[in-house]
C-alpha cells in the first residue's frame, strides 16, 4: 500500500485487499448525463430517469448487489463500495481516527 497512488479511504482499500466485506451502496454516487439520472450505477445500463427523486424513490435498490444481480457478481467498484466504507468509517471512532492518521501522513498502510 505504501507505494499505491490511490486516494481512497482505508476501509475501501481493506475491502479491495479482501480484509473487509461491504454491501454495495449504488445510490450513494449517482451519475447524471444528457440522458438523465442513470440507474442503478454508471456501470450498468438499466435506463435513466429525469429527476433525482425518481432515481432514489423508484429504483428497486434491493435487487442490486453481489448475490442479487449476476452483473454484480465480481464488482468491487468504488461507485458502490467506497460509499459503504466511508459510512462505516464515519460510524466508528477507531476507523475515523485511522482515516485521519493515514490521510495526514499520506500513508495508506
Amino acid at each position: 500500500r505504501r507505494r499505491w497512488r490511490l486516494n481512497h479511504s482505508p476501509l475501501f482499500l481493506d475491502f479491495l485487499e479482501g480484509k473487509a466485506d461491504f454491501p454495495c451502496t449504488a445510490w450513494a454516487i449517482p451519475n447524471y448525463s444528457l440522458f438523465g439520472w442513470q440507474r442503478p450505477c454508471y456501470l450498468m445500463s438499466d435506463g435513466y430517469v429525469p429527476t433525482y427523486r425518481e432515481l432514489v424513490e423508484d429504483t428497486d435498490w434491493d435487487k442490486y448487489g453481489r448475490g442479487k444481480d449476476p452483473r454484480c457478481a465480481n464488482c468491487m467498484a468504488h461507485c458502490g463500495y467506497e460509499p459503504t466504507a466511508v459510512l462505516a468509517t464515519m460510524g466508528s471512532l477507531k476507523e475515523s481516527l485511522r482515516a485521519v492518521r493515514e490521510t495526514v501522513s499520506g500513508n495508506n498502510g
